[in-house]
């Protein structure tokens, strides 16, 4: 029962980072639409952060249940930063690998 817990608070960790990075997106991307904490993509990623709490302080009582749970945020926000950085890196190789081609073409 408190490995199901662990998975499911788990699960509901990915998907709070998810939404977070969702609603930072948003906000970069569309400003002034979608930049109010009010937002779904903001709600969404409250929600599943405080329903993973609980499930981790269920399955573990509070104090091993807070450090379990703030182990799974750290390790599912440093996975999404990871990514953010490799893909970032990706777009910068090929817009260079395109600016190449624009630049050797002969006239």
């Amino acid at each position: 029962m408190e490995i199901a817990l662990i998975i499911a608070a788990l699960m509901l960790c990915g998907v709070s980072v998810h939404y977070f990075c969702k609603a930072n997106y948003c906000a970069c991307t569309k400003a002034g639409d979608c930049d109010n904490p009010v937002n779904h993509y903001w709600l969404g990623a409250m929600l599943s952060a405080v329903l993973s709490l609980l499930l981790c302080c269920v399955a573990l009582h509070v104090e091993k249940g807070t450090l379990l749970w703030l182990v799974l945020m750290t390790s599912c926000f440093s996975g999404a930063f990871i990514s953010a950085k490799r893909s970032a890196k990706k777009r910068c190789i090929k817009s260079k690998q395109a600016d190449a081609l624009l630049t050797n073409e002969p006239n």
